[in-house]
């Protein structure tokens, strides 16, 4: 216990761990990129094949957009990235979640802008607040014990 009560099971590095992959997964449904797709299993080995996802900038504009947690588990149930990557943290967390995204939607301190420029901002906004979701935390708790900065940045000053 705290000075000012119970202290997150979270810390700063437990957050950016989880908050960094779901990030990733964002910018790779925007973008398409090459992933292991598993094929199968056979005894302890299981087997992968690289494939290259589609980029989905829609699906992810959609969830940008979307009002209700109804609204969010259907465009997730639609998309065939997240079909194809079901062991992901951004397809394992946002229909769980889909409560404490729309929260974090209407946080003050989400990016209104819809520029281009502001998608990546977006993103690492919305993985912040998954991350503490996870863990019990409000969308505002989990962004302010993470900080301030550029996510590839702060990923990296973690262990220096």
């Amino acid at each position: 216990m705290g000075k000012r009560g119970p202290q997150s099971a979270a810390t700063r590095m437990v957050l950016v761990s989880t908050a960094y992959p779901i990030y990733c997964d964002f910018l790779a449904m925007l973008k398409s990129e090459r992933r292991g797709v598993f094929l199968r299993e056979e005894g302890n080995t299981k087997f992968f094949r690289g494939v290259k996802l589609p980029a989905e900038p829609r699906t992810v504009k959609a969830l940008f957009d979307a009002k209700t947690v109804r609204q969010v588990r259907a465009i997730c149930r639609k998309s065939a990235w997240m079909a194809k990557q079901p062991a992901s943290p951004l397809t394992v967390s946002v229909p769980i979640f889909a409560k404490q995204l729309l929260d974090a939607k209407r946080d003050r301190h989400y990016p209104k802008s819809d520029r281009e420029t502001s998608l990546s901002k977006k993103c690492w906004f919305l993985a912040e607040a998954l991350a503490g979701a996870r863990f019990g935390l409000s969308a505002r708790r989990s962004i302010n014990i993470i900080g301030a900065g550029e996510p590839g940045t702060i990923f990296l000053n973690l262990w220096s």
